[in-house]
Formats: C-alpha cells, structure tokens, sequence
C-alpha cells in the first residue's frame, strides 16, 4: 500500500471527527437524540440561521451521523441506528438540557412549521404609529 492509500484509509474518520468538532453539530445531535426533527423546529432552539443549521445537518449526514427522511414538503433529520459503539457512546454522553429535550417533546411539526412562525402579538402588546412615524406602544 502506498502512501496516498494510506492516508485515505482516514479520511473518513476525519471527517467524522470534523463533525463532531462543533459546538452547533454537538447541540444538534443531543436534540436529535430526543427524537427526530426537522430544520425548522432545530432553528427554533439554535442560536443559527436556517441555512446554517442546513449546513450543519449536511455535515453530519456526510460524516454518517444522521440520516434523513423526507414526508411532504420536510425533510426530518434523526441520529443513525447503526452508529459504531464509540459514536453512540460520544452520543450518548452528550450534556442534556432539560429545556430543549421538553420542547421537543411537546412540538412537533405536523401541516405547517409553526415553530418559525412569528408569535402572536397581544392587542395590549401592539404598536400604534401615530402621524408623523413616531410610535406608541400599546401597554
């Protein structure tokens, strides 16, 4: 075997190891160990944009982390069954956060992605603009 052989021998465990040295792809695999989800209920708990976490669900699906599903118009993300032992052990022993792992439970997205919707805004909570551009707001 020569060297560039060699050396390809690891590029899958790079890659994976690459993945798995984010602080955003760990957060998302810890969610996704909740239960499976889509882009837009992870934006929802994510500090990221929805391209961004796109990107980083790309690179955990290359690394052969997660795998995908698609049902109508979503596209649902959930961690590997076949996961070697030492990754679902890294999986396993990634930090819980109470509060997300509780969101998920109660949301899920089912005819439309309510989760990036904009919340409702009280009528005590509106803002009137008043003539001239300046605003009052309604509390």
């Amino acid at each position: 075997m020569n060297r560039n052989e060699v050396m390809s021998l690891y590029e899958n465990e790079a890659e994976i190891y690459r993945a798995l040295g984010d602080p955003v792809r760990l957060r998302i695999l810890a969610l996704l160990r909740v239960r499976e989800a889509c882009v837009c209920e992870l934006v929802g708990r994510l500090p990221v944009s929805q391209p961004a976490v796109s990107q980083h669900l790309r690179k955990l699906r290359q690394a052969g982390l997660v795998g995908e599903r698609r049902q109508k118009y979503w596209t649902y993300y959930a961690i590997r069954s076949d996961l070697p032992p030492i990754l679902a052990e890294i999986v396993a022993i990634l930090p819980h956060d109470a509060e997300d792992e509780a969101w998920l439970r109660e949301n899920h997205v089912d005819t439309t992605c309510a989760v990036v919707r904009a919340p409702r805004v009280e009528p005590e909570e509106q803002v009137e603009i008043l003539e001239g551009g300046a605003m009052i707001d309604g509390r």
